[in-house]
C-alpha cells in the first residue's frame, strides 16, 4: 500500500498550487491536503500541505529546493504559472487583431476571458499583491473597465482602500463620490498596455490633485519593459508584441481578415 509524505506546508495558496503543478509537470504525483473543492484561497489557517508518495520524497524535495535556490528559475516558474492561467482562460490569441490605440498586432489578450473568472482574478492579484506589499498605499485606482476587477482585488490584498477612474466626454476622470486628498498615497493598476495612453493621464490626473504614485502594476505589459512610466511598474506577464501603423501592417498587406476584439475608449 502507497505512504503519503508532506513535502512541505504553505500559508499561500498561489504558492502551493504553484509548487504542485511544478511536481506534476516533472512526473511527480502531488496533491494539496487543504484545498477546497479545487478553489483557489488567499489563506487557509492551519496551512496548505503539498504531499506526494513517500517514493517521491526525496526527488520532490530536491526539486523544491533548487527552485528556491535559484532566483531566476523561480522566476520562471513563476512566469509559466501566470502565462498557464491566461491559457487556460483562452486569453492568448494569435492572428490579426485592430487594438483600442488604433495599431495592429498579430496578438491580442482578451482579459475578458480573465475576469469573468473571480478565480483566476484572485489567483493572479495575489501574486500582483505581494510584489507591491512593501508599499503602504492610501488608496488603489484601477481603470475603467478591466482594471476595476483587477484593482478592487489588489486593494483587497493589501487591506486598503480602492477607486476607479473612468472617461467622460473623453477626458479622464475619477469616478464621483469616491474621496481623493492632497497627500494619499496611490497604486494605479491597469490590465493591459501597449503605448501606456490612459495610464499617464491617470498619472496626470492624480498629480493635479497632489497624490503621490508609488507604483503601477500591471497584468499585461506588451512592449516586453520598454513602457517607462518613470515610476515602479510590476508586470505579471511582460510580452515583446509588435504592434504596427495600419499603413505599415505587414498583416493587411498580406490580405489577412483583421478582428477588432473588445471596445474601449482607453488609449492603451
Amino acid at each position: 500500500m502507497d505512504k503519503f509524505k508532506v513535502v512541505k506546508t504553505y500559508s499561500d495558496s498561489i504558492e502551493a498550487t504553484m509548487a504542485k503543478d511544478f511536481l506534476q509537470d516533472n512526473g511527480i504525483e502531488a496533491f494539496l491536503a487543504d484545498e477546497y473543492s479545487g478553489e483557489i484561497l488567499s489563506s487557509v489557517v492551519r496551512g496548505i500541505k503539498l504531499i506526494t508518495r513517500e517514493k517521491d520524497f526525496a526527488q520532490a524535495e530536491e526539486l523544491l529546493q533548487s527552485i528556491a535556490d535559484n532566483v531566476d528559475e523561480n522566476q520562471n516558474f513563476e512566469a509559466e504559472y501566470i502565462t498557464g492561467i491566461l491559457e487556460e482562460s483562452g486569453a492568448l490569441l494569435n492572428g490579426h487583431f485592430k487594438l483600442t490605440s488604433g495599431l495592429h498586432s498579430d496578438r491580442y489578450i482578451e482579459k475578458i476571458k480573465v475576469i469573468q473568472s473571480p478565480r483566476k482574478v484572485e489567483a493572479l492579484c495575489t501574486i500582483l499583491a505581494k510584489r507591491l506589499s512593501n508599499l503602504r498605499p492610501d488608496i488603489v485606482v484601477g481603470l475603467a473597465m478591466g482594471g476595476i476587477a483587477l484593482g478592487y482585488e489588489v486593494a483587497k490584498q493589501l487591506n486598503t482602500d480602492f477607486i476607479f477612474t473612468q472617461r467622460k466626454d473623453g477626458e479622464m476622470t475619477i469616478r464621483s463620490g469616491f474621496r481623493v486628498e492632497p497627500g494619499m498615497k496611490a497604486i494605479i493598476i491597469e490590465d493591459i498596455v501597449t503605448t501606456g495612453g490612459s495610464v499617464f493621464e491617470v498619472i496626470e490626473l492624480l498629480q493635479s490633485k497632489g497624490v503621490e504614485i508609488l507604483a503601477i502594476g500591471l497584468l499585461v505589459d506588451r512592449t516586453g519593459g520598454k513602457i517607462d512610466f518613470g515610476i515602479q511598474t510590476e508586470a505579471l506577464l511582460s510580452i515583446n508584441v509588435t504592434a504596427y501603423k495600419p499603413e505599415d501592417c505587414p498583416l493587411c498587406q498580406q490580405g489577412i481578415p483583421i478582428t477588432t476584439p473588445g471596445s474601449s475608449d482607453k488609449k492603451v
